[in-house]
């Protein structure tokens, strides 16, 4: 596949899963054998499942989750985006209403073949996340 082909396709995910909530694109995204290996649910569901089961969980758990690309690279069968997520505070959240958007950044690397996404490592603040939604840390 080429970088531009290769490149839509990720972009294509962001936008249609992580953005819009079409979880079912994933099935067309993804590979049956696809491994989420920094997800929320690491290397524990396999395929698309994997996929639909950390946006579900990320769009619950932040309202108005919105992901920008910001940079983009590609060098053979890897896509590398550079992305930040925001969140609309737009309903109750631990019995307050948020009083401002959240933002995140991270970084996604994918590597695509046969035009489906096979693999992905996602590098973002867990730690902070998890503490913003009152989880408790070590």
């Amino acid at each position: 596949m080429s970088v531009p082909v290769n490149e839509t396709l990720v972009r294509r995910a962001i936008e249609a899963i992580w953005n819009r909530g079409d979880l079912d694109a994933a099935d067309q995204l993804f590979a049956a054998a696809y491994v989420n290996h920094d997800g929320l649910i690491a290397d524990l569901v396999l395929g698309p499942e994997a996929i639909k089961i950390s946006a579900a969980l990320c769009r619950i758990a932040f309202p108005g989750l919105h992901i920008s690309v910001e940079e983009v690279s590609t060098v053979e069968d890897t896509v590398v985006l550079r992305w930040t997520a925001t969140t609309v505070p737009d309903r109750l959240c631990r019995g307050t209403l948020a009083s401002k958007p959240k933002s995140l950044t991270g970084t996604t690397r994918s590597r695509i073949s046969a035009e489906k996404i096979i693999e992905s490592w996602t590098e973002w603040d867990r730690t902070g996340v998890l503490r913003e939604l009152g989880i408790p840390v070590e």
